[in-house]
């Protein structure tokens, strides 16, 4: 009698006893973070490969950013142009210009003038058949 009572709780033990499975842990991934800014570049300058810039917002509505530093790869506008950048996760995704600056500073190639240029052609001619 005692080995059945005994059987009897192994037996029922089996069935009430659950092994903990192993949760699945639901990983929340962050929505990517899109910003944006219109200003103006106010300073560009040229760090191993990168091109920096320094933008300085013109319009703050609908939740653009105030002024933003960034480096990058690619070069876009020069100083002083106002621009519309848009940002994914903290990087350039694009730039649009707006407006060009006045005084832009533009790479101009000064090259050797040729002096057989600058002959002046006559103006008048005076042909006789004598």
């Amino acid at each position: 009698m005692k080995y059945t009572l005994i059987l009897v709780a192994i037996l029922f033990s089996g069935c009430f006893y659950e092994p903990k499975t192993p949760t699945k842990i639901n990983q929340v991934t962050k929505p990517p973070i899109k910003t944006a800014i219109k200003g103006i570049i106010t300073e560009l300058s040229y760090n191993l490969d990168d091109y920096c810039y320094h933008i300085v917002s013109t319009d703050t509505s609908n939740a653009k950013l105030e002024n933003i530093k960034f480096c990058s790869p690619k070069f876009y506008y020069h100083k002083g142009d106002l621009v519309y950048a848009t940002f994914l996760n903290n990087k350039i995704q694009s730039m649009l210009l707006i407006k060009e600056a006045k005084n832009s500073q533009q790479i101009i190639k000064n090259g050797k003038k040729n002096i057989k240029s600058n002959i002046i052609t006559p103006k008048e001619e005076k042909i006789s058949f004598d």
